[in-house]
């Protein structure tokens, strides 16, 4: 087993460990809702991104967390008690109800049918009610990123991270926005939106192109790209580092020397996750950041 690999395991169980006490809620509330989601197997990861958030933001967002089935708002109660401010949990039946009432019936079957579907339901439907900034449950922050967002009144257009290579759904792009295979390319991992992600003939076309393939993550990532690039912008290129070089490297990317708020480790590199946050545990138990 390779080093890198290894010391994330390490690090997943030292963190499964090691609970967070009570968090005082000695900071402002931010205008915007901080929107994710996640499964059961991985609260460990939401855990740490959400300690990481609370220990680098200086303005506390309210936060909406997405079930996709497997828990329950009581059940994650227990275990996320620690955050200073109650979390508004939100089931998948709700979100589908909710794109019903919408006259998105699409929608509603696509994130009754897939999670990627339910990610990008989440965000259709609170982005219409408020400013909401939708975060992957995989990115760790290592500095206040507030001045990068901007205020939360300029997200009527979709924003959304930058990366150097994503995958897409290529027929689907041919079809409906070609754009989105040329570079700089979209990544869904951080998504800032208040008011229409895209056209409702746009997104209804490109939903029921995604329904026979509900386990596959370029479909929806397709979609969000679009809206980006046919409407919308990028974010600071220092919001988020989104590459991989060292992926199964002994000594991981330093954040905060190279200037970067926050990291989205997907998918394969989800040990460096665990690896980092371990670190920013140890740091912020030495004293504030």
């Amino acid at each position: 087993m390779n080093v890198s690999v290894r010391l994330g395991e390490i690090a997943h169980t030292i963190l499964s460990h090691w609970p967070i006490p009570l968090q005082q809620p000695a900071k402002p509330v931010a205008n915007f809702r901080y929107l994710t989601m996640c499964d059961r197997a991985h609260w460990l990861m939401l855990r740490e991104s959400l300690f990481s958030l609370h220990r680098a933001w200086t303005l506390l967002p309210e936060i909406t967390v997405v079930s996709d089935g497997t828990w329950t708002a009581s059940e994650f109660a227990d275990v996320f008690g620690w955050w200073p401010a109650p979390i508004t949990v939100l089931t998948r039946q709700q979100i589908c109800e909710a794109a019903s009432s919408a006259d998105l019936p699409e929608l509603a079957g696509y994130a009754r049918e897939s999670p990627y579907g339910l990610k990008l339901a989440a965000i259709v439907i609170e982005a219409r009610k408020q400013p909401v900034l939708f975060v992957d449950a995989d990115i760790l922050w290592f500095g206040d990123p507030l001045l990068l967002l901007g205020e939360s009144t300029s997200w009527t257009k979709p924003r959304g991270l930058r990366e150097s290579n994503c995958h897409q759904r290529r027929e689907m792009a041919l079809r409906h926005c070609a754009q989105v295979l040329e570079p700089p390319f979209v990544n869904s991992g951080i998504v800032a939106l208040h008011g229409e992600l895209m056209a409702p003939d746009l997104m209804r076309s490109m939903v029921q192109e995604s329904l026979p393939f509900p386990q596959d993550s370029s479909c929806q990532q397709t979609i969000i790209a679009a809206a980006v690039k046919l409407g919308g912008e990028f974010f600071p290129e220092k919001l988020s580092l989104v590459e991989f070089d060292d992926v199964y490297r002994f000594r991981s990317r330093n954040m905060k020397t190279e200037g970067y708020y926050s990291r989205h480790y997907v998918h394969w590199m989800r040990h460096m996750l665990y690896r980092d946050a371990l670190r920013l545990r140890f740091h912020f138990s030495a004293g504030p950041l």
